[in-house]
């Protein structure tokens, strides 16, 4: 297995640019952890752990179009090697797109490459959807907390 594998599909969708390569490359970078430039300081446990207590936030950037947009380097040890240190903070995909949705002035994602100089963006409708997408109920699943 490739250990650029968000990076390889987003090669793949700016070859292709279909629907497909690109829906690929949401699903990948929903499971992933992604590189971020963490704003803030995280609050310390008593345990010694460290958690974002609303005080730690993702840096923006205004690329392209001028629109602000979450930061983002896809398979970030990947990125450090290839580019060096351009983020200070790794975290899931899924809580950058809860991030993305819930900044009313966010546009939405930049996604960096690890591996060559490209980004996609994620709108904000786009991650909005993807979230949702995953509080549908399963057809045929009984959640826990509904009797039979």
């Amino acid at each position: 297995m490739s250990e650029t594998p968000l990076s390889d599909v987003m090669t793949e969708h700016a070859e292709t640019s279909t629907q497909e390569s690109y829906e690929r490359f949401l699903g990948l970078f929903r499971a992933s952890t992604i590189g971020i430039v963490a704003i803030g300081t995280p609050s310390q446990d008593p345990d010694g752990s460290f958690r974002a207590d609303g005080n730690l936030g993702a840096g923006r950037t205004t690329h392209g179009d001028g629109r602000a947009r979450l930061l983002a380097y896809a398979d970030p040890e990947a990125a450090l090697r290839n580019f060096g240190p351009r983020f200070n903070a790794g975290l899931a995909g899924e809580v950058l797109l809860q991030m993305a949705v819930a900044d009313p002035d966010c546009e939405g994602i930049l996604v960096n490459s690890a591996i060559r100089e490209i980004s996609l963006t994620i709108s904000q409708p786009t991650a909005r959807s993807l979230l949702t997408s995953t509080m549908t109920a399963v057809p045929g699943r009984r959640r826990w907390w509904k009797r039979r």
